[in-house]
């Protein structure tokens, strides 16, 4: 299973933003959003311009769903159950990777703003 090296969004304009506006993304990167509470999440492509994979992750650090995101779209894409985090890449990045629902999320912060995430099956 591949590493993911993530920007982090935890703070109000930078979970709000995510990889809007971004027009290419390394292979192995993409977005850790830390959410300030527990909760539902959802999310949508508006102003964004790669097709990209979202896997939500919950308290115990399990991803619970892994859904597409269509680039431009308006149309929400939801975690179906509470959450804590989610996880942006590529599209088919998990797919590729052999991640699914159940695998652990591990994270490791390198500094300020990055975490390199690996994927443990569960």
């Amino acid at each position: 299973m591949a590493n993911l090296i993530a920007t982090i969004a935890d703070d109000a304009a930078s979970l709000s933003k995510g990889l809007m506006g971004v027009k290419n993304l390394p292979q192995n990167e993409g977005m850790l959003f830390k959410f300030p509470m527990f909760l539902e999440a959802g999310f949508w492509g508006k102003d964004t311009y790669i097709p990209l994979d979202i896997a939500f992750v919950d308290a115990s650090n399990r991803i619970i769903s892994i859904k597409d995101i269509t680039p431009m779209s308006t149309r929400s894409v939801r975690s179906g159950g509470k959450c804590v985090m989610a996880i942006e890449a590529n599209l088919g990045f998990f797919k590729s990777n052999g991640i699914n629902v159940g695998h652990e999320v591990i994270i490791v912060s390198k500094d300020d703003n990055k975490a390199e995430i690996s994927f443990k099956k569960g």
